[in-house]
């Protein structure tokens, strides 16, 4: 009877040992499905606001083109497909009706352009609550994951592994949507006593994200900031950069109002994060004084730059490299004083490099001409040179930004320009 006992004992054992072991190794199994394939795939939330961006901008530019520069409509058309596009994309990815692309309809009048940026804002906070919905349940899989995982014991190391891949992959995606929501913003915020102007064209009409980039601000009620850079390359890459040059540009003018010590720290910074050796990037940062009309600058390595003081057309020379090719560089602070009137022009070499129809370059004294007989506000002087490119060059060949300050105080005139710019200091 004790032996019956015994087999009986040692059969019962292994039953039970057996249907542990097939217990851990399904939960083990079912562990690893939830982690590595059980999460909700965020990639068509990504492409779904990828495409709000896409036609965000391409409306703004479609109506920049329309009604700014009075393109003709003929001349249209690939922007308006590229906007048709955009608008099919987001509605093919839509989960639901409110997701779908607004109705629009071309030719489009002011009207319809504002209802279309209006209903793309409900599309974008829609993709936003979407891709949190989507972040929500990754969270909910991941604790059942982890539940599971704590059961088996002897998979501690896996369970460690897998739970840092999921979490990894969700960074990664909520990281990749706001990187390219943020890289494709040239802004410009209003200063008091300058009236501003600025444009930006891509070369590639839309289908590709260039490195050009322009960003005006106000430090506080008295002090502006303004800032425009040529990154190398093009593509997703390229707007990364420009992002990453914009926001840390931003927080350094934070901590130190000197351009100069700020491009100084802006290169060791962009030295140490760049991931693409070989990239670089022109730049020229000013802080303006908009009640007294001083400018403090610092260039790097940008040359198509020219301050306008009465009659007179200065050329403004870098104050240092341009960033990226030479290490442990210093750039100096530079003064000008912008008297009632006076203005600066700003660009990327896209207008000094770009060529008629003989191949000939229009080059810094040809820009430099046009400056000297632009007039209006900061945005028509702008507008007046985009005009006259247009009817100089068959196509644009490159990315281009030009961005104009004129000084209009509305409190009398200010003291009349230093002529001679003069040296600050070093960073």
């Amino acid at each position: 009877m004790l032996e019956s006992l015994r087999r009986n004992f040692t059969r019962t054992s292994t039953l039970v040992t057996f249907a542990f072991v097939l217990v851990l190794v399904a939960g083990f199994t079912w562990a690893a499905y939830l982690a590595n394939y059980g999460a909700v795939d965020i990639k068509d939330t990504f492409d779904y606001q990828s495409a709000v961006v896409y036609a965000q901008r391409d409306s703004e530019l479609l109506f920049v083109e329309q009604y700014e520069h009075h393109v003709a409509e003929r001349d249209l058309a690939f922007q308006e497909k590229l906007l048709d596009e955009d608008l099919k994309t987001i509605s093919r990815l839509a989960q639901n009706e409110a997701e779908r692309a607004p109705e629009f309809a071309f030719p489009a009048d002011r009207n319809d352009f504002q209802y279309l940026e209006t209903a793309l804002k409900a599309r974008e906070q829609a993709g936003a609550d979407r891709f949190q919905r989507a972040l929500d349940q990754n969270e909910q899989v991941r604790k059942y994951s982890n539940a599971l995982f704590a059961l088996v014991a002897l998979t501690a190391f896996l369970f460690t592994f897998v739970q840092a891949r999921l979490q990894r992959r969700i960074e990664e995606g909520r990281s990749v949507v706001e990187r390219l929501q943020r890289a494709f913003l040239s802004r410009r915020k209003e200063l008091p006593n300058v009236s501003l102007g600025s444009v930006l064209i891509s070369a590639t009409a839309g289908s590709d994200v260039g490195g050009d980039l322009f960003d005006v601000y106000a430090i506080d009620e008295r002090f502006g900031a303004f800032l425009i850079a040529d990154v190398s390359g093009k593509g997703i890459d390229a707007a990364v950069d420009t992002a990453f040059i914009k926001y840390s540009i931003r927080t350094l003018v934070g901590e130190s109002r000197d351009p100069g010590r700020t491009l100084t720290r802006f290169a060791k910074l962009f030295e140490r994060n760049i991931e693409k050796r070989e990239t670089f990037v022109v730049l020229f940062l000013g802080v303006i004084d908009t009640q007294s009309g001083e400018v403090r600058y610092a260039s790097a390595g940008h040359e198509p730059a020219w301050a306008r003081l009465g009659g007179e057309i200065l050329p403004i020379a870098p104050t240092g490299p341009i960033v990226g090719i030479i290490d442990d560089v210093e750039y100096e602070t530079k003064v000008l004083r912008l008297g009632a009137g006076d203005a600066l022009l700003i660009t990327t070499d896209g207008l000094t490099e770009s060529r008629d129809a003989r191949g000939n370059q229009l080059d810094a004294t040809g820009v430099a001409g046009w400056f000297g007989e632009a007039e209006g506000t900061g945005q028509q002087m702008a507008d007046g040179m985009v005009q006259r490119l247009r009817k100089r060059s068959p196509r644009i060949g490159d990315d281009l930004a030009i961005l104009v300050l004129r000084y209009l105080p509305k409190r009398g005139p200010a003291a009349r320009p230093v002529r001679a710019i003069r040296r600050v200091g070093g960073g």
